[in-house]
């Protein structure tokens, strides 16, 4: 590996008797260097890294050692000219056929996301820049540019995270040496999560029981007492449950397409605002969630009905196998589904609040009755305690002085003499002091005493310590 330093300047060029190019000695012109690093292991061909433009000697000549140094700790990454936006196109067609970083298939909606992230701000913003003189003040610049231009934390968080994502494989194939949108050197707006404000028990048996007739109303039940979110109760099919268990299994969902027309697996249609596709959470896993006697009777009786209209519709009925569909057997259409709960809640005259927050009055219903952290978690699919605990945290002080008191309760006691507290103050206090400085030397005794000044509520307690 050989590198050198050469002055380019208007003069001349002169060599000594070796035919080796000799620097203009005047104070003009500007310095480069140059380095042989090798052959491309590919192509055959010579690696040579020259860059000019240095003031002095000495700057040039500490690049080039840098340069050195990277070569030797094998973190150099030579230049392909490659932009952020050209390597941004190429990772999104890359992303259906390879997946992200550990080989996992990405969502179809997931791939739209991330093309909308690009098209909208990623590439207008960065793309003209050289992939491999992305600097991390870049992208603080276009994070504090969303952030100051009105975007939520959440859209300039996903918007990170797709860059960061794409530039992780960008150093996976060695493109660049490392990633800049790394979370340890971008600065991210601060979110805040909004508390969750769910039904109460008495607002959600109001509301259950004035949609007891409505032909959603075993979908809105089932949400309600299973934690189930809108997608994963729309997509429960008769054969994902298991009457004889009292169970039910989540093995698919359905969302609303961005987009994208997808073509139903089932029918080969293309459905309005639904598309089928795997359950969002990963704590799902195939668990089963076992249901109550309520939801089982709404499930009952909700089928009767069904099979009701399958017969008006005889050959025009196309079964998808939907617990909850529409009249002739389609899926759904998420923001109909919306749409109607709330009109359902207006006209049980309750405070509107969000289909989303069934699933969290579930868990905060559980949580309120004592059930462990952990089963409330599992219950809901969450992939970890640690996002439960952080959505319910508001909750659980209540929660955790109710299990003090039950682990409290465990352990007998005598019943506590109360007949110092039925005294004057001035009484209790001199029995304090009394029982204080009694057989204590002169230290105990000083204590004794300040034990006297302590002032006590003028508070009528009875004989058994209840105020």
């Amino acid at each position: 590996m050989k590198g050198s330093t050469f002055k380019r300047c208007t003069c001349p060029v002169v060599k000594d008797e070796k035919g080796r190019r000799v620097n203009c000695p005047k104070r003009h012109g500007s310095w480069s260097y140059v380095l042989d690093i090798g052959k491309d292991p590919v192509t055959g061909k010579r690696l040579q890294e020259k860059k000019g433009g240095f003031p002095r000697q000495t700057d040039a000549q500490e690049a080039l050692n840098k340069l050195i140094a990277k070569v030797q700790a094998g973190t150099y990454v030579p230049d392909s000219g490659m932009t952020v936006g050209q390597w941004l196109h190429q990772w999104l067609t890359e992303l259906p056929i390879l997946g992200g970083l550990r080989g996992k298939p990405v969502k179809p909606s997931t791939i739209t996301g991330y093309e909308d992230h690009v098209r909208l701000y990623l590439e207008p913003m960065l793309g003209s820049i050289r992939l491999r003189d992305l600097r991390p003040s870049h992208v603080q610049r276009m994070i504090n540019e969303l952030t100051t231009g009105q975007r939520t934390a959440t859209t300039v968080g996903r918007v990170h995270a797709a860059l960061s994502s794409s530039l992780a494989r960008a150093v996976k194939r060695g493109l660049i040496g490392y990633n800049p949108a790394g979370r340890s050197t971008i600065d991210l707006p601060p979110t805040s999560k909004p508390q969750v404000n769910p039904w109460t028990g008495d607002e959600l048996g109001v509301f259950l029981d004035s949609i007891s007739t409505h032909p959603l109303g075993a979908l809105f039940e089932v949400i309600a007492y299973t934690g189930m979110r809108r997608g994963e109760a729309m997509g429960v099919r008769w054969s994902d449950i298991d009457f004889a268990k009292r169970e039910l299994t989540v093995r698919q969902q359905i969302k609303e397409p961005r987009n994208r027309k997808p073509v139903c697996p089932v029918c080969g249609a293309v459905h309005p605002g639904a598309e089928f596709d795997t359950p969002k959470s990963k704590g799902r896993d195939g668990i089963p969630i076992e249901l109550d006697d309520s939801t089982i009777g709404a499930l009952l009786a909700h089928k009767l009905r069904q099979d009701a209209e399958k017969a008006e519709w005889g050959d025009a009925y196309v079964d998808h196998d939907l617990v909850f569909a529409r009249p002739n057997g389609d899926p759904l259409n998420t923001l109909v589904v919306g749409r109607v709960f709330h009109d359902l809640t207006d006209k049980a005259g309750l405070r509107r609040i969000r289909l989303h927050d069934l699933r969290h009055g579930h868990a905060s219903l559980m949580l309120a009755a004592g059930v462990e952290l952990e089963l409330v978690s599992k219950r809901i699919g969450h992939s970890s305690t640690t996002i439960t605990a952080d959505m319910y945290q508001h909750l659980l002080p209540g929660v955790s002085r109710g299990a003090a008191e039950k682990a409290s309760a465990l352990v007998p006691r005598k019943r506590r003499d109360q007949s110092v507290t039925n005294q004057a103050p001035e009484a209790q206090s001199a029995v304090l002091a009394e029982s204080v400085s009694a057989g204590q030397d002169d230290a105990d005794a000083s204590f004794g005493s300040r034990v006297m000044l302590i002032e006590f509520p003028q508070t009528n307690v009875s004989g058994d310590g209840t105020p």
